[in-house]
């Protein structure tokens, strides 16, 4: 099972949604989130529940101890992809984790350069309304993402908890975001995941005459 983390203090369902639907297509995905907005894909008002057979667990708190039963039951239903979602937690196994920066390029208080030093597997980036002007913060390399908000995901986000289905994201920038931060570790050629981010999840055929 593949351990992946999104987190920082930022909307992740723009970066989340597309993601766990793209993971889906390609193997059995669970998600593990503190964030109650995911109640918003599936009904009822439970702490589990199913999209589109991806499980969601909601933790509001998320620890070591409250994930243990979960990630058993997970690797006992051999789940192949186990995404983490989380303002600040992810854990230190994460196979990957993309993390959502703050604007003076730092994590919670800590550097760059100090979380590379415990985690080299690691994507960095900001999900911002305005642009940075001053990228002399950036420690010299490391790569960079630099989002910012456009009106399109407000409505993409809407029209997925609304129907509840999940949609693809039609983003050249999210998608590049995505497939540089988790093609490698999903063991799936980069082009092979983009295609993944925007092909239909079912194929169909024209019936026979």
């Amino acid at each position: 099972m593949i351990k992946i983390a999104i987190t920082g203090k930022a909307d992740k369902r723009i970066l989340a949604y597309p993601f766990m639907r793209a993971c889906s297509i390609a193997g059995r995905t669970s998600v593990i989130t503190d964030d109650t907005a995911y109640k918003r894909l599936y009904a009822g008002t439970e702490n589990q529940g199913v999209i589109e057979g991806i499980k969601i667990h909601i933790l509001p708190h998320l620890s070591e101890q409250s994930l243990a039963e979960i990630e058993e039951q997970e690797i006992n239903q051999e789940t192949e992809y186990l995404i983490y979602i989380s303002d600040t937690y992810y854990p230190k196994d994460a196979g990957h984790i993309l993390m959502l920066c703050e604007y003076n390029s730092t994590f919670m208080g800590n550097s760059m350069e100090d979380i590379i030093e415990e985690q080299e597997n690691v994507t960095f980036g900001t999900l911002t309304l305005t642009p940075r002007k001053n990228k002399s913060v950036i420690p010299k390399g490391i790569p960079f993402h630099q989002i910012i908000w456009k009106p399109e995901y407000s409505i993409y986000l809407f029209q997925t908890e609304e129907l509840r289905q999940l949609q693809p994201l039609k983003d050249k920038l999210i998608s590049a975001f995505l497939v540089n931060a988790f093609a490698g570790i999903l063991d799936i050629k980069p082009t092979t995941f983009y295609d993944l981010l925007k092909r239909k999840r079912y194929a169909f055929t024209k019936k026979e005459k």
